[in-house]
């Protein structure tokens, strides 16, 4: 037998790569595809919770077609590590390969959790937005609102203003330094107040909410208004009502949702029809029936994502000879 080797490569290694968003978009825009064609299969979750509040995730995941590929990842969520200068989201990827079950390579995981829920809720603003839009809220200016931001503008690159709002003020402020230089030709507009917030909402065509699990919901449907794209990263920051009431409710799995039901993250339930971003994309039903539709979102990113960009990491990463190649296999016969 061949020695076998396995491809190590850290988050800059990855970061190192200069991956283009607009091909991350892409690329997660066929795998969509693809899943509501029958071409993936991605299980649910399988998660622990070791203290309160946090969570262990195994992702695994299978993508047939044109992008074949088949990998794993192990991702965790424990919000209170910003208090010791830590990450809130740890992850490690397996990519396999899908002829032999091979171990292909061990990867970061993080840039690819960031960058492929940015994608999704990308994807599902191409499709699902008003064609109109120049203007969008941002709730949360954590990570995700920047990786947000960034690709929902590749998207709809006629967005000229975005007002962004976050329980502190001065995250907002540092949020607007760092993310201008990015996009010089983007309006950024604090919102510091609950009127403020309103008055962005009403001027909006894309409500994005990108805030940690809390005790209440933080928008309303005497909030929100007909023509609006609502994108919630996390379902409980939403009222009930503002699901059952939706126009048009678009979800990226249907099973991960009939899962999140059950879990009581959609305390009212939901609209009686939904439909996936896949059959969006694949022109089965259309991602928006006319302007005055208030669709909402649950599109937070399944692992046919991670997948996917993984194996985008890893075809690049090759063929510019990045990372650390590692012995993992000498001899078949492990009885010595």
């Amino acid at each position: 037998m061949q020695a076998q080797r396995l491809l190590f490569l850290s988050q800059e290694d990855i970061i190192g790569l200069r991956i283009p968003y607009e091909s991350v978009v892409d690329t997660v825009t066929a795998v969509m595809s693809a899943h509501a064609k029958g071409l993936c299969q991605v299980p649910s979750k399988i998660h622990i919770n070791p203290r309160e509040g946090t969570y262990m995730n195994a992702m695994p995941a299978y993508i047939g077609g044109k992008h074949e590929s088949s990998g794993l990842k192990w991702v965790t969520g424990y919000p209170e590590n910003r208090k010791n200068g830590l990450p809130v989201t740890w992850g490690l990827m397996v990519l396999n390969d899908c002829a032999t079950g091979a171990p292909l390579a061990v990867m970061d995981a993080r840039w690819i959790t960031a960058v492929r829920t940015a994608a999704v809720a990308a994807v599902t603003a191409k499709y699902c937005a008003r064609q109109d839009v120049d203007t969008i809220t941002i709730i949360g200016a954590g990570e995700q609102g920047k990786w947000n931001a960034r690709l929902l503008k590749i998207v709809r690159p006629g967005i000229k203003k975005i007002f962004i709002g976050d329980i502190s003020d001065q995250v907002v402020e540092n949020y607007i330094g760092l993310m201008q230089p990015f996009m010089p030709e983007v309006e950024f507009v604090p919102v510091r107040n609950e009127e403020g917030r309103q008055h962005a909402i009403d001027a909006s065509g894309i409500l994005l909410t990108a805030t940690q699990r809390g005790a209440k919901p933080i928008i309303y449907l005497n909030m929100l208004h007909k023509g609006l794209l609502g994108i919630p990263l996390e379902s409980t920051a939403w009222e009930g009502k503002t699901y059952t009431h939706a126009d048009r409710f678009i979800c990226d799995d249907r099973r991960l949702v009939e899962t999140y039901l059950a879990d009581g993250k959609y305390t009212d339930g939901l609209p009686e029809t939904y439909y996936t971003i896949g059959e969006v994309i694949n022109g089965t039903v259309p991602g928006r029936a006319n302007d005055d539709e208030y669709i909402i979102s649950s599109c937070h990113g399944i692992a046919l994502s991670d997948v996917a960009v993984a194996q985008m990491i890893y075809d690049r990463a090759n063929e510019k000879k990045v990372g650390i190649v590692l012995p993992f296999m000498h001899d078949i016969d492990i009885l010595r």
